[in-house]
């Protein structure tokens, strides 16, 4: 048994070892925490408190080894199963989290913050239905948290596509907190989704104002900025981006699409070879340069660059019809590969379920460089049959051009 003496050093080391943790101090908390768990192993509060400090350092497996032997100390405690649940969640070990809020609520049915956690367990588990019904037990139970409750339903509502039920849950947290970023950035992310830019942009920029290190905001409201044609301004949000996270690929890859909007080629072309060294396994990054190479003339580097893209993602139609476009229309005849450019053109048309008027278009030409023009009008009656209005005319000059047996040869700046 510990003497008196023990029990009032480890006593002292938990002590030090909260202030320790209360200022920050986490690596020193967890040598107090763990000189105290030497001199008094079975009591399950040293493990506990242990692991939140390990937590604090993102030492997840170490603090699930703590929490796992405080449970063996005291098998009965919900707060240690919520914990552990919590650490278990940010693993992505769903089942297990979703278990251990079970226990936690069997022992403890006020602890309402686990319908809250068990409901996310759930949402990222595909198990919607589940979700809704433990986010409505904890609005219940929880009002406190109520509008953290409604934002994270709001997101799974706009996952599913219910948009009208996703507002009305981000509407209702700014009630509770209207000031809460998080819900302005989540209900802006729905009206891009919906297309209403102007209102993306306000919530956006307001998330912003509460929270300027928002990162997927910042680069939200430069995706949104663009579609408005608002170039510079979105090229400003990656800058903001860029300068806290440097190698941020994505952010690359916007700041690049801005910059060559804005006819800074250079400047594009380095962005997306940052891109590129950032993040060799994104296959947009290799079609942006691609299609940038494409705008300089430069063919014979498009077409590299998209069957770089190609290998990523072998299933993507875009890829494809961007390749079977080169080969089909362009003006270099060393460049042209009709064979190829209506095998790439096919599957394109197989993957979209020959649903896309434009990939239509490229068979088209793609059939038109082989002397097939038969196909190629056939193709192209489809197209137009297909194509919204803005395109139309151009579509009908194409199938004109096939009907008198020409083909098509087309630069960056052609329709």
């Amino acid at each position: 048994m510990p003497t008196d003496r023990t029990i009032d050093d480890a006593q002292h080391l938990y002590e030090r070892g909260h202030r320790q943790f209360q200022a920050g101090e986490f690596r020193e908390a967890i040598e107090s925490f763990t000189r105290a768990i030497v001199l008094r192993p079975t009591i399950a509060a040293g493990y506990r408190y242990r692991a939140m400090a390990q937590l604090e350092l993102g030492r997840r497996i170490e603090a699930l080894n703590d929490l796992d032997q405080a449970l063996r100390l005291k098998h009965d405690d919900p707060q240690l199963y919520a914990d552990r649940a919590r650490v278990l969640f940010r693993q992505k070990a769903y089942e297990g989290a979703i278990a251990d809020c079970d226990r936690a609520l069997a022992l403890d049915p006020g602890l309402a913050p686990m319908y809250g956690l068990r409901a996310e367990c759930y949402a990222a588990n595909g198990e919607s239905n589940r979700a809704f019904a433990d986010y409505a037990r904890a609005i219940e139970e929880d009002p406190d948290q109520a509008a953290g409750y409604r934002l994270s339903r709001a997101e799974l509502f706009s996952e599913l596509e219910d948009f009208d039920a996703a507002l009305e849950d981000c509407e209702a947290a700014l009630r509770y907190d209207p000031k809460l970023a998080a819900a302005y950035q989540v209900r802006g992310l729905i009206h891009r989704e919906q297309q209403r830019m102007t209102e993306a942009e306000r919530d956006l920029s307001r998330a912003l104002e509460l929270e300027p290190i928002r990162a997927v905001a910042r680069l939200a409201r430069a995706t949104v900025r663009m579609a408005m044609g608002k170039y510079a301004l979105a090229a400003t949000d990656c800058d903001a981006v860029l300068l806290d996270q440097p190698e941020h690929a994505k952010a690359l890859e916007l700041r690049g699409l801005c910059r060559r909007h804005l006819g800074d080629s250079t400047g594009a072309m380095a962005d997306f070879n940052e891109a590129i060294k950032r993040n060799p396994d994104s296959p947009l990054a290799f079609n942006l340069r691609a299609g940038l190479h494409y705008s300089l003339a430069k063919y014979n580097r498009a077409i590299q660059d998209h069957l770089e893209a190609l290998q990523r993602n072998p299933q993507d139609a875009g890829t494809f019809n961007q390749l079977a476009w080169i080969w089909a229309t362009a003006p270099d005849p060393d460049v042209r590969n009709g064979d190829r450019a209506k095998e790439c053109a096919t599957r394109a048309c197989e993957l979209s379920e020959w649903q896309e008027p434009a990939y239509l278009d490229t068979l088209a030409a793609a059939c038109a460089e082989l002397g097939e023009f038969d196909d190629a009008t056939k193709w192209m009656e489809k197209a137009i049959d297909a194509v919204a209005d803005s395109s139309r005319a151009d579509y009908e000059l194409r199938l004109v051009l096939f009907q008198q047996g020409k083909p098509l040869r087309a630069t960056p700046n052609s329709p």
